[in-house]
C-alpha cells in the first residue's frame, strides 16, 4: 500500500510522491480537503515550526522530526543533550544576569568563545572573546551569556545525517592563526570522506535524540573529536551540503521507501 506523503514547506514541490500544500499563516487558510489530507497523511514533510507541535499531538510522523524543531536555535539545549549523552563537548557554562556574568573571568581565561543562546540562526552569532572590552560588549547584548572553552583544532568537520544515515561529510581547515577553530562559518566547507569515528558519533547523537535531519559540527584537535553544536537549516536546504542537491537526495530516499 502506498504511503500518503503531504508537505507544508515547499522544499519537495518537485517530488511527485509528495503532495505539497505550501505554507500559510493559519490552518483555517487550508481547504477542508487539504486538512483531510493532513489528517490522513502517513508523513508530513517540512511541517514548519508553526504546525509541528499540533501534528505531533495528533500522533503524526513528520520529517524533519519534532525533536529537530525542539532543538533548533537553542544552543543551551544542545549542551544539555551532549552532557547527557556523554559526548566530548568543549567546557561550557551559562551565566544569567550581571552578577553571574561577573564570574566569567574566574572560570575562563582568554581566548574563549561566546555565543548567543536562543533564537539565533545556525552558525551565526558566535564570537571570539580575547580581551575585557569584547567581553563587555558581548555581555551587554546577550543574556544569558553562553561561554565556551576555545579548542584549537586541526580540522572542522560536518556530518549530515538524514533519517539516521550519513549522507554527506565535509571538512574545513581553520583559517590562518586567527583562532577561528570554534567559530562555525558557512563558507569554506569541502566535501570529503570524514573519519568513521565522526560518522559513528554523528549517527549516535541523531539516533539517541530522535533527529531525522541534522548536521553535526565537530572539531578535531589531533587526539579527539569535540562536538561543537547541531545545525538545523530547513529554509535554506542547500546550506548543509554546498554544491550538492539536497532536495534530490531526499527525493531519492522517498523513491526508495527510506522516508
Amino acid at each position: 500500500m502506498s504511503r500518503l506523503r503531504v508537505a507544508i514547506g515547499e522544499q519537495l514541490k518537485s517530488c511527485p510522491q509528495v503532495i505539497t500544500l505550501g505554507e500559510r499563516p493559519q490552518m483555517a487558510d487550508y481547504t477542508d480537503r487539504e486538512r483531510r489530507l493532513l489528517c490522513g497523511a502517513d508523513t508530513i514533510f517540512f511541517p514548519t515550526a508553526r504546525f509541528v507541535d499540533i501534528f505531533a499531538t495528533l500522533g503524526k510522523e513528520t520529517f524533519p522530526s519534532i525533536n529537530c524543531y525542539r532543538l533548533r536555535g537553542n544552543r543551551l539545549k544542545h549542551t544539555i543533550l551532549f552532557r547527557l549523552l556523554d559526548v566530548a563537548h568543549p567546557r561550557t557554562r551559562v551565566y544569567y544576569g550581571h552578577k553571574q556574568k561577573g564570574e566569567i573571568l574566574s572560570d575562563f581565561v582568554f581566548p574563549f568563545i561566546a555565543k548567543k543562546v536562543m533564537r539565533t540562526s545556525d552558525s551565526e552569532n558566535i564570537f571570539l572573546i580575547d580581551d575585557p572590552e569584547k567581553l563587555d560588549t558581548y555581555n551587554k547584548s546577550c543574556n544569558p551569556a553562553y561561554i565556551q572553552e576555545y579548542v584549537a583544532g586541526e580540522q572542522e568537520l560536518r556530518v549530515v545525517i538524514l533519517n539516521h544515515r550519513k549522507v554527506f561529510g565535509y571538512w574545513r581547515a581553520p583559517v590562518g592563526d586567527d583562532l577561528r577553530g570554534n567559530l562555525s562559518r558557512d563558507e569554506g566547507w569541502k566535501m570529503a570522506e570524514v573519519s568513521p569515528e565522526a560518522i559513528s558519533l554523528a549517527k549516535h547523537i541523531a539516533r539517541a535524540a530522535g533527529l531525522s535531519y541534522v548536521a553535526v559540527d565537530m572539531i578535531l584537535d589531533g587526539s579527539r573529536l569535540w562536538v561543537l553544536e547541531l545545525n538545523f537549516q530547513y529554509e535554506k536546504i542547500g546550506d548543509f551540503h554546498p554544491g550538492e542537491d539536497g532536495v534530490k537526495v531526499i527525493i531519492e530516499m522517498i523513491e526508495r521507501g527510506e522516508l
